[in-house]
C-alpha cells in the first residue's frame, strides 16, 4: 500500500475502457457508424463549474443525451464543481446510465420538492467527521450541498471495487497551496472510482486509502481511522462556490443559515431549556432574513435577550448597543452588518452563555455542537483537509514543495480552470474529441482560454483557436476546434444566440441564473434552465455525431499508418502483453520444430 508514481493509466481503469468499447460500438451502431474494436473513439464529457446553474445545467444536458442515445458513446464524463453535484446524484445508482432520462428528471424534482438533509441528520455526519480529524468548511458545505439539492445525504463512498457505472467519471480539485504559489504545473488534482492523484506528478494512491497518513511513500497505522471519502465529502472539496474570497464568505455562510433556518421552529420553541441553544440559533438564522423588517428583527433581538439571560450584553458589545440606537432609523446595509456581528460575536463568546453543554442527548446538544465547532470554522477559513500522501515521499517527479506538510487543502478547481480540461488531456487516455459544455458565469470561452494556456505549458496536444473570432457578449451554441494529431474540441456555452434567439435575451438570462443567489427552489424555474441546457443538445446532435465519425476515421487512419503505437497508446501493459505473446509464439514454434525433426528421424 504505497505511493505510486507513472504517468500511465491504472490497471482498472486500462479494463474498464477495453470491457467500454463493446458497449459503444453498440452505441455507434445505433447512429449508423461501424467500427471494428481497435477504433472505437475516446470521447470525453466535460462540465464546467458554475453552481447551481451547472448542477441544473448538466443535469438538462445529461437528459438530452440519454433521450438521443448519445449518452452511451462516451467514454468519461469529467465535472468541476457545480457539475460534480449533478455527477454525485446519478453516480449513486450503478445503473443510472440505463434509463438517463428518468434519473436526471428525478434529481431535478428533488431541487423543487425534495426535504434534503435534516438538520440533526447533517450534524451526526459532520460530529463522524469531526472525530476522524481534518475537519473544515469543506465538509460542512458537503452537507449543505445535499440540502441544496433536495437530497439525503450521499453517503455512497468514492471508491469502488467492482463494476464502475459508464461513462467513467472523473472529479476534479487543485492542492490549495501549490495554488498560491503559482504552481500551476503540479496543483491540478483528480478523483477517479480507483485511483487519485496528481497528474502532473503522476502520483496516485488507491481511492480507497485517500484520507490515510502516509510517510515516504508509504501507509502507516494511525490513532483514528478514518472512512474512506464519501460523495458528500467530494462535493463539499470540489463543489465549493468560486468568486474573491469576500463573496464566497458571504455566499457560504448565507447558505449554511437558509439550512439552519429550515428547522422548524415549532420543534426548537418546544425545548423547555432555559437557555437553549436550538432557538439561539434559529433566532440568529431568521434575523439574516429578516433583519430588514424593523418589527419582526426587533422583537427577535429582544427575545435572544431573554433566551442569553442577565448577563446577555457580556456576550455581545454590539447587541448592547443596539439598545441604544434607533434601529428604526438604520439602513437595511447597517441592520446587516450589525445582525452580522452579532452573530459573530455569540459565536465567539458560546463558552460562556451555552455553559459548556455540548454532549450528544441533551436538548439542544446538536446546536450547540454546531454553534461551538462550525461556526468558528467561518473564521478560520480553512477548506479541503486532507492528510498529505506524498509527506516525505522521496522521489525525483515531485516536487520538494508538495512533500513538506503532514496535510494537504483541496480546493474547487474551477479557482483556476473552470472546466476539467486536465483530465481529458491526461496522454494516457489518448481522447479523441472532447465535448465541452459551458456553464460558467461571464467569459463564456475562458475555460477554453485557461485550458489551451494549461496544454502549452505542461506539453499537451490541444487545437489552435482563434479568440479574436469569438464573440464573448452574443456567443453562438457549437464551436469546432480541430487540429492534425491533436484532440477534437466542441464547446458548447449554456446560453447562447440559438436558444436564446438574441443579445438581449442571452443577458436575461445571465442575469436571471447568476452563480450567487437564493438556493433555485421554483419548479418552473428550474426546468426552465435544464430545457435550454438541453436544447444545446438537440441543436446540435448531428454536428457531434459527424465529429465522432470522424474521429472513427481518424483512427483507422493512424492504425493503418503505425497498428503497434496507435495514438501513443504503447504502455508498460502492452509491452509486457506483447512481449508475452511474442515468446510464446517463438517458444511454441520451435517446440513444434524439434518435435517435428525428431518425427522425422524416426522415421
Amino acid at each position: 500500500m504505497s505511493v505510486i508514481i507513472r504517468h500511465d493509466l491504472s490497471p482498472s481503469e486500462i479494463n474498464f475502457i477495453k470491457e467500454s468499447q463493446t458497449k459503444i460500438q453498440d452505441a455507434l451502431k445505433i447512429h449508423d457508424i461501424h467500427c471494428p474494436e481497435n477504433n472505437v473513439p475516446r470521447v470525453a464529457l466535460l462540465g464546467s463549474g458554475g453552481g447551481q446553474r451547472a448542477h441544473i445545467g448538466f443535469l438538462g444536458v445529461i437528459r438530452q443525451l440519454g433521450k438521443e442515445d448519445l449518452l452511451d458513446c462516451m467514454l468519461y464524463v469529467a465535472g468541476v464543481s457545480g457539475s460534480t453535484w449533478c455527477m454525485s446524484s446519478l453516480y449513486q445508482d450503478p445503473q443510472w446510465t440505463q434509463n438517463a432520462e428518468e434519473a436526471a428528471n428525478k434529481a431535478l424534482l428533488s431541487m423543487s420538492e425534495g426535504k434534503g438533509v435534516t438538520f440533526h441528520d447533517g450534524v451526526k455526519w459532520m460530529r463522524q467527521r469531526y472525530a476522524e480529524g481534518d475537519f473544515s468548511l469543506s465538509d460542512v458545505w458537503g452537507v449543505v450541498t445535499c440540502w441544496i439539492k433536495g437530497v439525503s445525504l450521499e453517503c455512497q463512498p468514492l471508491h469502488k471495487d467492482g463494476d464502475v457505472a459508464s461513462p467513467y467519471p472523473l472529479y476534479s480539485a487543485i492542492e490549495k497551496q501549490i495554488f498560491h504559489k503559482n504552481q500551476q504545473k503540479e496543483m491540478w488534482f483528480e478523483f477517479s472510482p480507483h485511483e487519485v492523484g496528481f497528474l502532473e506528478p503522476g502520483a496516485y494512491v488507491n481511492t480507497s486509502l485517500l484520507k490515510k497518513d502516509f510517510v515516504g511513500g508509504k501507509m502507516i497505522p494511525q490513532p483514528v481511522q478514518r472512512k474512506p471519502m464519501d460523495m458528500v465529502q467530494l462535493q463539499g472539496i470540489c463543489g465549493s462556490a468560486l468568486a474573491d474570497v469576500g463573496q464566497i464568505k458571504k455566499y457560504l455562510k448565507d447558505a449554511f443559515w437558509d439550512w439552519i433556518r429550515s428547522i422548524s421552529p415549532v420543534y426548537l420553541t418546544e425545548m423547555k431549556r432555559e437557555t437553549n441553544p436550538g432557538q439561539i440559533l434559529y433566532i440568529l438564522a431568521d434575523l439574516k432574513k429578516n433583519y430588514a423588517n424593523p418589527e419582526c428583527s426587533l422583537s427577535e433581538l429582544e427575545r435572544l435577550k431573554c433566551l442569553l439571560g442577565k448577563s446577555w450584553a457580556d456576550f455581545s458589545p454590539t447587541l448592547k448597543r443596539v439598545e441604544h440606537q434607533s434601529w428604526r432609523g438604520m439602513t437595511d446595509q447597517v441592520k446587516e452588518e450589525h445582525v452580522e456581528r452579532i452573530r459573530d460575536e455569540l459565536v465567539a463568546s458560546v463558552d460562556k452563555w451555552g455553559h459548556g453543554q455540548i454532549l450528544t442527548g441533551i436538548p439542544g446538544g446538536d446546536e450547540l455542537w454546531v454553534l461551538s465547532h462550525v461556526l468558528p470554522l467561518f473564521f478560520h477559513w480553512e477548506f479541503g483537509t486532507v492528510a498529505n500522501f506524498l509527506y516525505k515521499c522521496q522521489d525525483a517527479a515531485i516536487p520538494k514543495d508538495m512533500i513538506q506538510e503532514e496535510q494537504m487543502h483541496l480546493i474547487d478547481a474551477g479557482l483556476y480552470l473552470n472546466s476539467p480540461y486536465p483530465s481529458a488531456l491526461r496522454e494516457g487516455r489518448c481522447i479523441d474529441l472532447i465535448i465541452s459544455f459551458d456553464f460558467s458565469a461571464g467569459d463564456p470561452f475562458l475555460t477554453l482560454r485557461v485550458a489551451s494556456k494549461y496544454a502549452v505549458k505542461n506539453g499537451h496536444p490541444f487545437p489552435k483557436v482563434d479568440f479574436t473570432k469569438l464573440d464573448s457578449e452574443c456567443p453562438k451554441s457549437y464551436y469546432v476546434f480541430e487540429e492534425m494529431d491533436k484532440p477534437t474540441v466542441i464547446h458548447i456555452p449554456l446560453f447562447n444566440i440559438d436558444n436564446c434567439k438574441d443579445e438581449a435575451a442571452i443577458e436575461k438570462e445571465r442575469k436571471e441564473y447568476t452563480t450567487f443567489q437564493s438556493t433555485y427552489r421554483d419548479k418552473t424555474k428550474i426546468n426552465h434552465l435544464a430545457d435550454l441546457a438541453a436544447e444545446n443538445v438537440t441543436m446540435n446532435k448531428g454536428n457531434i455525431l459527424s465529429k465522432i465519425k470522424k474521429a472513427v476515421n481518424r483512427r483507422k487512419q493512424q492504425e493503418l499508418s503505425n497498428p503497434v503505437l496507435h495514438r501513443k497508446e504503447f504502455n508498460i501493459w502492452t509491452m509486457v502483453t506483447d512481449f508475452c505473446s511474442s515468446f510464446l509464439a517463438i517458444f511454441t514454434w520451435l517446440f513444434n520444430s524439434v518435435k517435428g525433426n525428431k518425427h522425422a528421424k524416426t522415421t
